[in-house]
């Protein structure tokens, strides 16, 4: 396992590697921060690796971070929770939010078809 943070305006992203799949942590809100959050989704890409998004520090998601979800999603992706109030709306009123697989933590995301346990 590797682990790397970094801040950016309020923003902790925390990249994570696991033999069996990569972990993005986001920590606070990810307003203004667009750019960052595209490259640290670009950098898990990278890897091909079944992705995983902890959600569970996330305050406000904006759009930005939807859109690449969204995408991520076509790939594979396991969301733990739970998800903010606020993004949980957003979710609700994109009415995307079926897509998406949450899990209530890490275990139980890695645990998941796909995600064999560490």
């Amino acid at each position: 396992m590797h682990r790397t943070d970094s801040y950016h305006h309020g923003l902790r992203i925390q990249h994570t590697l696991y033999p069996t799949a990569y972990l993005l942590r986001l920590a606070g809100d990810t307003d203004s921060t667009g750019s960052e959050v595209a490259a640290a989704f670009h950098h898990a890409a990278a890897w091909e690796l079944p992705l995983i998004v902890d959600l569970s520090a996330l305050g406000f998601g904006d759009g930005e971070l939807l859109r690449h979800l969204l995408h991520a999603y076509q790939d594979g992706l396991t969301l733990v929770g739970p998800v903010s109030d606020s993004f949980q709306h957003r979710l609700d009123t994109t009415g995307v939010t079926d897509l998406f697989t949450i899990r209530p933590t890490l275990h139980a995301a890695l645990d998941s078809p796909g995600h064999p346990r560490l």
